[in-house]
């Protein structure tokens, strides 16, 4: 062997050495994100067990929670008990985590609300670790934990995966679906299986809670398309289109919806009368809900079906943390600018898994601004794209700690993060447990919000204003509180106080004739009755919920006679029918 031949293996040796060492060290630093995305991921597990007695009963949790009796009582019953196919409207909804959480509360030593609470906590768990697993497919480990960290930081989810039983659970299924489509996307058109199952499954949980699962199946059939399309274009060779076209129709799509549509039915017994017509009935009851009512945006109220166009978007950007907006706004240029930049023709699982998050972040919303469908509580119903909108903001995120790697002042940034990071998280545990009624500092935070955008339009802060009523009377009657009775009226669902109620509160319905008035701010509602404030639930400056002293009304109206045309409650004669 030569002299320069011994010279060159010997580089090669050690050019393959410098090579498995920086593996190692990559493998090891994506070790570390991930061990600190677990560690999140049980913190945040613990904290829901440790506080989801804090949480008060939402305006939909009693419905909700019949709803699941009835359809598990469905089951038992062999399927003759069938009040579950006429329900209110709910029938149009599956119930796959009602009739969980009601399995779950025939041996619950907890309340019934307690444990659907517990229960709704670990699904926003579920979310999280999927959140983190779609922004690691895409981005790396480190993606993957800032995705989590966002994700568990959006106070609008944090705050409703305690109370939400509808679109917490849908966000879940969402998510995980949108995980799969991107694992499968390497090995289209014949993917594995398992992943096929599990991608159906995911699919399939979203369409047992909402027919609007059908979205994810409609991304699945889009998703699909563009990548023989790709293929097509790689191989230079149109029948490439057929070919792929097909093998993902009868390869991808039908074992997916099969897989979907059998964990649909399970969980929606109406849906099983007909499989095809009734899933299309809901889906035409939720494109032509009604909603006769008025909803605030911007200071004035407005109807709910005749909303301006930039209702949801704003009350969205809004709702989100500061640093997730940012860096949200900044996805799309930074997108363009690679895309531009770089090769992108042999990339086709980032480039078509980016396009996947940003399509199921603009299209749900864009679409609803198009029809001008109906919306009354902000962005409730939009909850499902916090998710993307979490992996979209961390995918920028890690681009930019990268650049900032080589940064002389670096140093100043991490510590400006960490702070801003500190300060948001103490905004978290100050509106805590009314998370979801955070506003960012774009419109003055949670003060500058009120009687602009709507607050604790769920009645989540009736737990805390039961409560203050209750020390209220027992600092006024001492040893001789539990011998009196005291009229309670509630505006909105009276649920969310009675639940709470001491032995000695009697619900009344008749707010003119009740010892006190228990109100949120929704509608101005807390405004509707005169009264002597004795508690308010308030958080960062805003008000949340107030009780009212109604007694010295009420002595005023016993002195002088009723007015001509009056009901001793205050309606005139005319309301009766």
């Amino acid at each position: 062997m030569t002299f320069a031949a011994t010279l060159d293996q010997g580089w090669l040796f050690k050019l393959a050495a410098a090579a498995r060492k920086q593996r190692a060290r990559l493998a090891a630093t994506g070790n570390l994100w991930d061990r600190l995305a677990v560690a999140l991921l049980i913190a945040a597990t613990l904290l829901v067990v440790l506080t989801f007695a804090d949480y008060g009963v939402t305006w939909d949790e009693d419905v909700h929670n019949w709803y699941g009796v009835f359809v598990l009582d469905y089951y038992l019953s062999l399927f003759t008990d069938q009040r579950a196919l006429h329900w209110l409207n709910l029938y149009n909804y599956g119930a796959a985590f009602d009739m969980l959480a009601a399995a779950l509360n025939l041996y619950s030593p907890l309340g019934v609300y307690e444990t659907r609470h517990l229960l709704n906590g670990l699904f926003g768990i579920l979310g999280l670790i999927g959140c983190w697993k779609l922004g690691r497919v895409l981005g790396g480990p480190r993606a993957g934990l800032i995705a989590l960290l966002f994700l568990l930081l959006t106070p609008n989810y944090y705050g409703q995966m305690f109370n939400n039983p509808k679109d917490v659970p849908f966000a879940v299924g969402g998510v995980w679906a949108l995980h799969y489509m991107v694992r499968v996307l390497p090995s289209l058109p014949r993917p594995p299986f398992r992943l096929l199952i599990k991608l159906g499954l995911a699919i399939g949980l979203a369409l047992g809670v909402r027919v609007g699962g059908l979205l994810f199946l409609c991304y699945l059939g889009l998703l699909l398309s563009l990548s023989g399309l790709w293929q097509a274009a790689g191989a230079r060779r149109l029948s490439v289109i057929g070919a792929v076209g097909w093998t993902s129709l009868w390869r991808v799509l039908l074992p997916v919806t099969t897989v979907a549509f059998a964990v649909m039915l399970v969980f929606w017994p109406w849906a099983q009368q007909d499989p095809i017509a009734n899933p299309l009935r809901a889906l035409a009851f939720f494109s032509h809900e009604s909603f006769p009512f008025n909803t605030l945006f911007d200071g004035r109220f407005v109807p709910a079906a005749d909303l301006p166009w930039e209702y949801l978007p704003t009350y969205i950007l809004l709702a989100l943390p500061e640093l997730v907006l940012v860096l949200l706004i900044a996805a799309a240029p930074l997108v363009i600018w690679a895309l531009l930049k770089q090769d992108w023709h042999g990339r086709r699982t980032p480039v078509l898994g980016s396009f996947l998050i940003g399509f199921a972040i603009v299209f749900p919303v864009a679409y609803a601004v198009a029809i001008k469908a109906v919306l009354f509580d902000g962005m409730r119903h939009f909850i499902f794209v916090l998710p993307p909108i979490a992996v979209a903001a961390a995918l920028v995120a890690d681009r930019a700690l990268a650049a900032l790697w080589n940064m002389p002042y670096r140093q100043l940034v991490y510590a400006t993060l960490g702070l801003y990071g500190m300060f948001h998280l103490g905004t978290m545990v100050m509106l805590h447990p009314d998370q979801y009624v955070y506003y960012n500092a774009f419109v003055g935070g949670v003060e500058g919000a009120q009687r602009k955008f709507k607050l604790d339009y769920w009645a989540n802060s009736y737990a805390e204003a039961v409560r203050g009523l209750e020390a209220y009377l027992n600092a006024e009657y001492g040893a001789d509180f539990e011998e009196r009775e005291f009229t309670v009226a509630v505006c909105g669902p009276p649920i969310s106080a009675r639940y709470f109620f001491p032995a000695n509160f009697r619900l009344t319905h008749h707010p003119n004739k009740a010892d006190f008035f228990i109100a949120f701010t929704q509608d101005n509602c807390d405004q509707s009755l005169p009264g002597k404030p004795v508690y308010r639930v308030e958080r960062m400056g805003a008000l949340l919920s107030v009780v009212l002293d109604h007694r010295g009304a009420l002595a005023e109206q016993r002195k002088r006679p009723l007015a001509a045309g009056t009901l001793s409650d205050g309606q005139p004669t005319s309301a009766l029918r």
